[in-house]
């Protein structure tokens, strides 16, 4: 960075242009800093603010173009000859471009604020195709907009740059973040607005015009969803907590309780318990929950789906929120375990064999048991990781309640597919 530096201030304009050139041909060059730099230089009046932004977003604009004319000579052939290989044929690259030219033209404008993304986003418009007239309309729009945002930071704050520059980047890749997510969301619902707007129908006038059918699925559905918002707000909370970092007391009162009632003697089963949490542990509940799914045969392969969703999505679900939360609160005295990763996939793995076996079986008093079962195992594990691991208690109920809020939340969603579902065939025979 002091090399990019001093060359900036020994060559100004150029450097500015080779180097926003050179990062989004996917070299490796930290912009957002020299940006920051350059709008400083020009508080200073060493250089002109708009001078400085024009050719910086016209080096941009050049790297951004090369990059994309590489991906449309060199990556279509690619994955037309290996594409196969990684499930990615012409069929679905056909697909991906189709969706890309719909929806992906708006994100180009965004991609620029989230490093790593903005160094393929040309590339990949290039190997689906993007015509070239869309793709210079917005993504030149997105490097202008990212080069002068930095720099008009650089020159509003001026020598305060360097006190403000780690919060200012954070905040600003987040909100890009969600942006990005918040367009995802709208452009999936208009795509799905005449199923979504068919289906909200078919459920209002199943529970408010018709409440007195399907009475038992719609109860389990109510139940999932209290618990859902239940563990939301308890998760929402929890959150609020880590932040204020409030967890303290309770971490102390738990270790001394554990530790006041534990010792030695109890480390073999301890270590007997924890292996409940082993791979080998968790691959045989996926495979009983797998194995109640085909032995019930109801909606089969869209259980299946989610319990997949269920699982994968709990590890980005938590990694995600792992992410985010250090990311903000890098310089802050916090736990960096925050939620336990082992106590989410602990959770969700059990959590998700439990839901399959209440939903397909009707002895209540059966799986009462089991649920208390599950609840005495989730309190010994949770005794195992402190007293042999040292694992602040606060992680492990907040790995627990995220879990428990990811697997409600998924079996809620199915509930809602399945019995959308059964509703269209009703309302077609009946």
């Amino acid at each position: 960075m002091n090399g990019i530096i001093h060359l900036l201030n020994q060559y100004g304009y150029i450097a500015i242009f080779i180097s926003l050139m050179l990062e989004l041909i996917c070299i490796p060059i930290p912009n957002e800093a020299l940006l920051s730099y350059v709008g400083i230089l020009a508080f200073k009046g060493k250089m002109n603010l708009f001078l400085s932004i024009f050719f910086a977003g016209m080096g941009g604009i050049i790297g951004v173009t090369i990059s994309y004319w590489i991906g449309y000579k060199l990556g279509a052939p690619f994955f037309r000859k290996f594409g196969h290989y990684i499930h990615m044929g012409p069929e679905k690259m056909e697909r991906i471009a189709k969706w890309y030219g719909k929806y992906g033209k708006v994100l180009l404008i965004f991609s620029y604020f989230v490093p790593g993304i903005r160094h393929i986003a040309s590339i990949i418009s290039g190997i689906i195709h993007l015509p070239f007239r869309s793709f210079c309309f917005f993504s030149y729009i997105g490097v202008y907009l990212w080069v002068s945002t930095f720099v008009f930071l650089g020159f509003i704050l001026g020598p305060e740059w360097d006190k403000y520059q780690v919060e200012i980047k954070k905040w600003l890749l987040l909100i890009s973040i969600l942006i990005c997510i918040g367009l995802i969301g709208y452009f999936v619902i208009k795509a799905n607005k005449d199923y979504l707007k068919e289906s909200i129908l078919l459920l209002f006038k199943s529970f408010f015009k018709r409440y007195r059918s399907f009475l038992r699925i719609k109860l389990y559905i109510v139940c999932v969803f209290i618990i859902f918002v239940s563990l939301f707000t308890f998760m929402i909370g929890l959150i609020q907590d880590f932040v204020a970092q409030e967890f303290n007391h309770f971490n102390t009162i738990s270790r001394t309780i554990i530790f006041s009632l534990f010792n030695d003697h109890w480390r073999p089963l301890m270590n007997h318990l924890y292996t409940l949490s082993s791979w080998t542990a968790l691959g045989i509940v996926f495979i009983f929950t797998v194995l109640i799914i085909f032995i019930n045969n109801t909606n089969r392969w869209l259980e299946l789906l989610f319990l997949t969703i269920i699982v994968v999505g709990s590890f980005l679900f938590s990694s995600g929120l792992r992410w985010v939360f250090h990311y903000i609160l890098s310089s802050s005295t916090v736990s960096s375990d925050f939620p336990d990763m082992n106590a989410v996939t602990f959770v969700t793995f059990y959590g998700a064999l439990l839901l399959m076996f209440l939903r397909h079986q009707r002895n209540y008093i059966f799986g009462g048991i089991l649920f208390f079962v599950l609840i005495f195992i989730l309190l010994s594990f949770s005794i195992c990781n402190v007293y042999l691991y040292h694992i602040n208690p606060s992680d492990l109920v907040a790995g627990y309640v995220f879990g428990a809020a990811w697997v409600t939340g998924m079996a809620f969603t199915l509930e809602l597919f399945r019995f959308v579902s059964l509703l269209k065939n009703d309302y077609k025979t009946g």
